[in-house]
C-alpha cells in the first residue's frame, strides 16, 4: 500500500495548513491573555496603593492610640 508522491504531498500540505491555523489561534489566545494579565497587574498595583493609603489613615487614626491617662 504505497501512496503516490502526489498524495503524500497533498496530505502534508493539508497537515501544514491545519498546523498554521492552530498556531494562529494559539497566538491570538496568548495575545489576549497577555492583555488580560497586563490589566490585572495594573489593577493589582492600584489596589495595593489604595490599601497602603487606607493603612496610613488607620495608623494615624486616634482610635488606635492609647488615651493620655495610660
Amino acid at each position: 500500500m504505497t501512496k503516490s508522491l502526489e498524495e503524500r504531498i497533498d496530505h502534508l500540505e493539508v497537515h501544514v495548513a491545519h498546523q498554521n491555523e492552530t498556531i494562529e489561534t494559539l497566538n491570538d489566545v496568548v495575545s489576549n491573555q497577555a492583555q488580560v494579565i497586563d490589566r490585572l497587574v495594573s489593577a493589582l498595583g492600584q489596589m495595593k496603593d489604595h490599601l497602603l493609603d487606607i493603612q496610613e489613615l488607620v495608623e494615624q487614626s486616634p482610635a488606635n492610640q492609647k488615651p493620655p491617662h495610660y
